[in-house]
């Protein structure tokens, strides 16, 4: 990524100066040793983006700054949570034939690290998850995480009484941001997959009661 920081007057750009007729008026808004600028940037050799004016100081025009990148690998270095097996019902039993009630829960994650002497902020969001029953089925990649009784969206019914052992992946999709600069995305996604939980799976038979 490249960034360059011009005064924001006249037809100032990150290719050049092209004439500063309004420099004087917009720098009367900021306070004495700052100037207005505007922050351009880019990647590779696409087009310049202006990432807005706002008052700085050292805003004279200056040649191209390289700022460090997230990737894809750094993504998948971060300690990302694995998203929470949460079970209805909660006691670790299910019915033979019987709908158990899947969902979880994991919240966007903002890591805070130092680049290349540059401050990063990277900021994770779970946007699927895919479920492992157990049993050779699985479900999933979905971004539904699943909502409780009654109103549950997630269920599985098991054909084989038994111990099953139950795994969750979570999905990340990331985004970061390089000294404040407006926020990019990561290409590519990072996976975490949960403990197993066991869940007992039982016959149940009919009774008939008062």
């Amino acid at each position: 990524m490249e960034v360059v920081r011009t005064p924001a007057c006249g037809r100032n750009g990150p290719e050049g100066s092209f004439g500063d007729d309004f420099c004087g008026a917009s720098n009367r808004l900021c306070p004495p040793g700052q100037t207005f600028a505007t922050t351009w940037t880019r990647t590779g050799g696409a087009p310049w983006v202006n990432g807005g004016s706002r008052c700085t100081a050292g805003a004279e025009d200056a040649e191209p700054v390289t700022l460090p990148v997230v990737t894809e690998a750094d993504l998948r270095r971060l300690p990302l949570p694995a998203g929470a097996v949460e079970l209805q019902p909660r006691t670790g039993l299910a019915l033979l034939h019987v709908p158990l009630v899947l969902r979880t829960g994991t919240d966007v994650v903002v890591r805070d690290t130092t680049v290349l002497g540059y401050p990063v902020t990277v900021r994770a969001t779970p946007t699927s998850w895919t479920w492992d029953l157990g049993d050779g089925t699985t479900l999933g990649p979905t971004t539904d995480p699943g909502n409780p009784y009654p109103r549950a969206t997630l269920t599985h019914a098991y054909d084989t009484p038994g111990e099953h052992l139950i795994t969750l992946t979570t999905t990340y999709t990331g985004e970061y941001t390089v000294a404040g600069l407006p926020y990019r995305p990561v290409a590519g996604t990072a996976t975490v997959v949960s403990a197993a939980t066991a869940v007992q799976v039982r016959e149940g038979s009919a009774v008939l009661t008062r």
